[in-house]
């Protein structure tokens, strides 16, 4: 409590241990509790789709027998990859000839399969719902990347 005394004059008596001209404030202290709370307005659900791919190698020889003047590299044709395969033959004079040509070609296919297997690709679904009873919903303008 805050005494605050006003001038008196030295012949006025105390009341209560107080002047009589003095005036009493009372002080008071205020508490704020500040606090959080949480409140649900919608859920996100998260589906992992893998994809398995593979790949397959088919070889083909076809023999060519043909002489030539000099080796050359393997050679890329599409998805088929060319390699020459050369001999020295014997003839009056010595003479390369191409003798036959492997081809490999890569064919790629890709289908979804439900097991359990270590993959290189992984794509997350998200999926949001409005509110606590809400449908589910995919988000199409949040796709997440391949990791």
């Amino acid at each position: 409590m805050v005494k605050i005394a006003k001038p008196t004059s030295a012949n006025s008596p105390p009341a209560d241990g107080y002047h009589a001209d003095e005036i009493q404030i009372a002080a008071v202290q205020e508490e704020l509790e500040v606090g959080v709370k949480t409140t649900e307005t919608g859920a996100v659900r998260i589906h992992k789709i893998v994809s398995l791919r593979s790949q397959t190698v088919e070889v083909k020889r076809f023999t060519v027998n043909r002489p030539v003047e000099h080796k050359f590299e393997p050679r890329q044709e599409g998805d088929t990859l060319v390699i020459p395969v050369f001999e020295y033959v014997p003839i009056i004079t010595m003479q390369l000839t191409l003798k036959e040509e492997v081809h490999v070609t890569t064919t790629v296919s890709q289908q979804e399969v439900f097991q359990n297997v270590l993959v290189n690709n992984e794509e997350l679904v998200v999926e949001r719902r409005s509110g606590t009873d809400g449908e589910w919903h995919r988000e199409k303008d949040n796709p997440v990347d391949p990791v």
